[in-house]
């Protein structure tokens, strides 16, 4: 045995393989599980069989040397959920049930997964994040839980009892039924029913909360009512599973909820009939209805909500018809592509999946323009998704799973996906033909589909490998090819792969590209006539997902974020002044996606235009707007200038004067503590030597400029105004710290310089560009350190408001001599002369004291 464990009490302890008995034992509890979870409809139960089932197909998949330390903990913990909520020594409780020596063994599990299934969220969570951590460390980038980065995974918690979708749906199914027409021939036809698609769950008072559209008639669609339908999480006691026993697990079990109670008693809800479903969607009453499913019954709250799907009258519109008439962007695309996604995993083992999943059944409606819009009708919002319900028995050709002879691809909702995410991507619906043979179709869509995916970048300007990744994985047989017994427990198996294999890879594309903060910030589709293809608007420059430098820098981004909130978290009640940065640049393009959320729009507190005059901002060339955005990273709480002194790189030749009358702006009027300066001259212009110099009188000193110190290497020398006494000179840097060749020659004779990063750096771009662009130089760097000078202000005011340092520490840090000293107490040394300024030496040793202990010591040498 290569690692073995003594595992059984008394004469039925053994000595057993470890590896080999952990893969029985995660089988068998699996296998139970599930069983479980089908008799009782319990989500807990389900979700744990699928992360059981991965973590065995983990286990299996690699040598076992390298989790010998890591599976006896998997197996004790696994006995403890089994056993739950009393313990057990030596794992006897999975000893037994692996090797069926007592036929209620089985029943004694079941029965501690049902009292760890009600335990707290955060109990239950704790548990599915470890065995997915396992799972995911277990395997590489290519099996099922392959994931794109090494970071910590993450559980989704956005999961709920599978009752709720069905209880849903049932009651709609026989309310949605048309009453309101006796006699015609549409009486036996159906409201139009419209349910929206969300990227995550919406929870209120202990339910879930639907939002839905009905039509007002079968017939016609001149009103679509708003309705919201609340499913409580819990069913009532009385429908709970009992044991014969009398442990502390029964109680939760049968005693009354008291949000059940409350709505028992609640007397301001009334049963809404079958027969009288129509008359509540055809009221016209300018208000959200609120409904609550109870008992099997549908009610309705008495009290009007406003309204939030303010939609135009008329037919909703097909995704098919969408992408023939609009032009989305590829931000919309891959926005719209999530949400569809996301909403596939989340409803895959519900009645929701009766109705087709494809480009004819996604759907939009119009919204009504607000008074501020000028729009002639109601605009289409990509992000707006709605499922065209159709309540009927199942359509042969979505069915879950084919099991007839030739079928290449048996799985049609899969397919269905995959295709629409391809018609997304392309900005075109794929020819999909009826041949009228199930088999014939599937085959004919699985070649399509994999036609188009293998094609060298097919789609042109929407070129993103990890979204293309995703389908092809979705394509392959081998990622759903499972050894279940039957289709249900493969559905239980499936929704945890489609979580891994697409929801994961999409949402993390989206994060990368940042937008996973603004899903819903959107501007409306633009309709034309023709395809959406967008040939003006390139896609992204290469992403963190493609180029590692990128990755690299995002990574390195993201450290500083961490310390700002580390420092945020520790501030006190004491008011601290939020540092002030003014960035003289190109401007900046207040359209950009990365200042569409309110919080760093709001930084943004001055604006003044030395090229121009123009009262609003804007950006001709981009590079303002990256350097803004780049500082703001750094510094996510510091007050933005912006001054605006050439229209581009090419204008700063003649832009000594807007320069100068910039520096006096930002030193007298806008009260700056730091100047960002990401540009540079060959000579030394006197009028701005003379502007620094009396910026700095006028501020007694109190005033930090940082320049950008060469692009050229040793062809070049260091760049004017960088080479300045009173300028802090910034270099360029990798993540690693390795100074760029591109960075001018260090003086022997002269102090230290500093460089950071300034490597790839991805950041914010003119707003016809989606996502991120990534840029190179010491202009960049210099933003960094601009951003890096203001956290540290940041830091150290909060020091003072936590007493551990003193206000004249605060003004010290505001000298460029104090600057320096804790620049080059917290840099690194690279050799010749060189420091590194980083993420590390900011936050030492992880601790904010530690911080503030080498300020203070910095200062004693300033």
């Amino acid at each position: 045995m290569e690692f073995a464990i003594v595992i059984g009490i008394g004469e039925r302890a053994e000595t057993v393989d470890c590896h080999d008995f952990a893969k029985a034992a995660l089988s068998r509890v699996s296998s139970t599980a599930l069983n479980l979870a089908l008799q009782r409809r319990s989500s807990v139960a389900g979700r744990l069989a699928t992360e059981l089932y991965i973590a065995r197909q983990a286990l299996g998949s690699i040598d076992s040397s390298k989790l010998q330390r890591r599976v006896p903990k998997l197996l004790s913990d696994l006995e403890r959920i089994c056993a739950w909520p009393k313990s057990s020594q030596n794992m006897a409780m999975i000893h037994a049930l692996v090797n069926n020596r007592d036929q209620k063994v089985e029943i004694r599990v079941q029965r501690g997964i049902l009292c760890y299934a009600n335990s707290s969220q955060n109990v239950i969570d704790q548990y599915f994040h470890k065995l997915a951590r396992f799972s995911k460390e277990a395997l590489d980038e290519d099996d099922i839980r392959g994931a794109t980065d090494k970071a910590e995974s993450t559980v989704t918690t956005d999961e709920y009892p599978v009752h709720v979708n069905t209880e849903l749906y049932t009651i709609l199914k026989s309310h949605s039924l048309c009453t309101c027409i006796p006699g015609h021939a549409y009486s036996h036809a159906r409201h139009h029913a419209r349910l929206r698609l969300l990227d995550g769950i919406s929870k209120v008072d202990e339910s879930v909360a639907f939002d839905m559209l009905f039509s007002e008639s079968p017939t016609t669609c001149h009103h679509w009512q708003d309705l919201q339908l609340r499913v409580p999480l819990r069913k009532k006691a009385a429908k709970a599973v009992k044991f014969d026993t009398k442990d502390s697990c029964q109680s939760a079990f049968s005693s009354p909820r008291k949000s059940d109670k409350k709505i028992k008693a609640d007397k301001t809800m009334a049963v809404v009939k079958p027969d009288e479903f129509c008359n509540l969607v055809k009221a016209r009453l300018g208000s959200r209805i609120c409904c609550h499913i109870q008992d099997s019954e549908l009610h309705r709250l008495y009290r009007g909500f406003p309204l939030v799907q303010k939609v135009d009258s008329g037919e909703s519109l097909s995704l098919r018809h969408l992408l023939r008439i609009g032009r989305l962007s590829n931000r919309m695309k891959l926005i719209l592509a999530y949400i569809v996604a996301r909403s596939f995993w989340q409803y895959y083992d519900s009645p929701w999946m009766d109705s087709p999943w494809t480009s004819d059944s996604v759907h939009f409606l119009r919204e009504l323009p607000s008074e501020e819009e000028t729009y002639s009708r109601g605009a289409l919002y990509a992000s707006k998704p709605y499922l065209a319900v159709e309540f009927k028995e199942l359509n042969g050709d979505f069915f879950e799973y084919c099991n007839a002879p030739s079928v290449i691809f048996p799985y049609p909702r899969l397919l269905s996906l995959c295709i629409i995410l391809l018609e997304i991507g392309r900005g075109q619906s794929l020819p999909i033909k009826n041949s009228g043979s199930l088999v014939a179709d599937l085959n004919e869509r699985w070649h399509l589909a994999k036609q188009v995916t293998d094609a060298n970048k097919s789609q042109n300007e929407f070129d993103y490998p990890h979204y293309r990744k995703a389908i092809v994985r979705c394509l392959n047989n081998s990622s759903w090819e499972q050894n279940s017994e039957s289709i249900e427990e493969d559905v239980f198996t499936r929704k945890s792969v489609i979580h891994n294999v697409i929801v994961r890879p999409l949402e993390k594309l989206l994060g990368d590209l940042g937008f996973s903060e603004n899903l819903h910030v959107m501007t409306p589709v633009d309709e034309v006539d023709g395809p959406s293809t967008v040939p003006d608007v390139p896609a992204p420059p290469p992403m963190p997902t493609i180029s590692s430098d990128v990755d690299q820098s995002d990574r390195w981004l993201h450290k500083m974020k961490i310390i700002n909130q580390c420092f945020q978290r520790k501030e006190s009640s004491t008011f601290t002044q939020a540092p002030r940065i003014a960035i003289l640049d190109t401007g900046y393009d207040s359209g950009s996606i990365f200042f569409s959320l309110a919080g760093r729009s709001r930084r943004v507190k001055g604006w003044k235009d030395f090229v121009e005059s123009q009262e609003d901002p804007i950006d001709e060339e981009g590079h303002g707007t990256h350097t803004i955005a780049t500082a703001m990273k750094a510094a996510p709480f510091a007050s933005i200038y912006v001054a605006r002194i050439a229209k581009d790189r090419g204008g700063l030749k003649n832009a000594s004067q807007a320069i100068v009358k910039a520096i006096d702006w930002a030193a007298n009027d806008a009260r700056v503590d730091i100047v960002s300066m990401s540009f540079g001259f060959k000579n030394e212009d006197p009028s701005i030597t003379d502007a620094l110099r009396k910026a700095l009188y006028d501020r007694h000193g109190n005033l930090i400029f940082f320049a950008a110190a060469s692009n050229s290497g040793a062809n070049g020398g260091e760049m004017f105004p960088a080479n300045l006494d009173d300028v802090f000179s910034v270099r360029e840097t990798d993540a690693l710290g390795a100074f760029s060749d591109t960075n001018p020659p260090v003086d022997p004779d002269a102090p230290v310089v500093f460089g950071t990063l300034g490597r790839q750096v991805p950041s914010a771009w003119l707003s016809n560009v989606d996502g991120e662009v990534a840029k190179s130089g010491s202009s960049v760097a210099t933003a960094v350190a601009a951003g890096i000078g203001a956290l540290l202000m940041t830091i150290t005011d909060i020091g003072v408001a936590n007493h551990c340092l003193t206000v004249a520490d605060s003004s010290k840090m505001r000298t460029k001599r104090g600057m320096y000293q804790v620049l080059k107490r917290m840099s690194r040394d690279m050799g010749n002369r060189c420091r590194y300024i980083c993420p590390e030496g900011i936050l030492v040793d992880g601790d904010a004291k530690k911080t503030w202990t080498a300020i203070a010591d910095a200062f004693t040498r300033s």
